[in-house]
């Protein structure tokens, strides 16, 4: 039931455009009630539970040596300036377990163990990254009434902690993360390699050089065959899925050196604008697609910028500029638009709108000088 109700839950694709009490009643109390707690039960599922002259978002079996405190952020936050809050809250109240979640991740703690907020922390779910499957037998381990009222949940985490299950686990993993990590490589990895390069050697090298180690680095893995150079004209870049789901081979027409060229027009449909800089390009295709489709615009909340968990700026677009880095406000609608990006990430940001919107590749096209 519970790796259902989080298929819909992904499939409504609306998942990043809830606010804090959205989450709460969509997602967080619609699992714990599959999971078999009774939500209208007050007096063991405690909304806005009191500690001190703060509260907590829920707290499980409150008057009890078992209890777990629960807080929930929009699914949109990063969630990692609100772990000592919680913490402190289950120092306040001697409680041994407990969750910090935005809807799409669930970070669960052992709040009274020694050690800083990352230690504590003994597991992650999330949602879109997660089997479903994997995500149900999660809950129910740590989650469900009959852990928490016999204290099993608490006995199960510290059993994982301790485990060489968990050891087998990330061993097996990393593997797996590194490669997803490389496959799609976001401006934080790309920019530290490139600081990292220019420190030993003294000269940085371009974003893109860097994305073409990294793409021949998996190839090498895969193939076990020495690294070679990279040819003097690689494959046009084929931007990343909108969502899991979706695995339709995007094709981009154009191959853009942002590094040395600047835009000078681009042509959208039957709209043609100059314009001096790469956000430039992103703005204006932003408020054009928006303008033709304002209904349907808010499909551009689930982009992601990072698949990493707990990445601090995953997605592109938001309601509030406070969740993207650096931000500018999107012409005819309401959102904002992530700016602080490379002049390949805009190109490939522009033709993952295309194809998000239906339109024919060929729709774009982006003259440089």
């Amino acid at each position: 039931m519970i790796a259902q109700a989080i298929d819909q839950i992904k499939g409504a694709g609306h998942l990043s455009g809830l606010d804090e009490s959205a989450t709460k009643q969509g997602v967080v109390l619609r699992l714990l009630s599959l999971a078999g707690w009774d939500t209208f039960d007050i007096s063991r599922v405690v909304p806005e539970y009191t500690v001190g002259n703060r509260r907590v978002d829920y707290a499980l079996r409150p008057d009890s040596p078992n209890a777990v405190f629960i807080e929930v952020k929009r699914p949109s936050e990063n969630l990692e300036p609100h772990q000592q809050q919680l913490l402190e809250y289950c120092f306040e109240e001697g409680v041994k377990l407990a969750v910090l979640t935005n809807g799409r991740t669930w970070w669960f703690y052992l709040p009274l163990q020694a050690g800083n907020w990352e230690k504590r922390r003994f597991l992650t779910i999330d949602l879109e990254s997660q089997k479903p499957e994997t995500v149900e037998n999660r809950f129910l381990e740590f989650l469900s009434p009959e852990s928490v009222d016999s204290g099993q949940a608490v006995n199960n985490a510290e059993d994982l902690v301790e485990s060489q299950q968990r050891a087998e686990i990330i061993s097996q993993t990393i593997a797996e993360a590194w490669k997803q990590i490389i496959e799609t490589p976001d401006d934080l990895l790309v920019d530290l390699i490139s600081e990292t390069t220019e420190r030993i050697c003294g000269f940085k090298p371009d974003a893109e050089l860097v994305e073409q180690f990294l793409a021949r680095r998996i190839q090498t893995q895969l193939d076990s065959t020495p690294f070679r150079e990279e040819p003097a004209h690689r494959p046009p870049i084929t931007p990343a899925p909108t969502n899991a789901a979706d695995t339709t081979t995007i094709v981009q027409p154009q191959k853009i050196d942002g590094k040395k060229s600047r835009p000078a027009t681009f042509v959208f449909l039957d709209n043609q604008a100059k314009v001096n800089s790469w956000n430039d390009i992103l703005i204006q295709m932003c408020g054009l697609i928006s303008q033709l489709q304002p209904q349907a615009f808010n499909k551009v909340l689930e982009l992601r910028r990072s698949q990493r968990p707990g990445a601090r700026w995953p997605y592109f677009f938001s309601r509030s500029s406070d969740d993207l880095r650096k931000s500018k406000s999107i012409p005819n609608s309401d959102l904002f638009v992530e700016v602080d990006l490379r002049a390949t990430t805009i190109v490939e940001l522009c033709y993952r709108l295309v194809h998000l919107f239906g339109y024919p590749q060929s729709s774009l096209t982006i003259e440089v000088r």
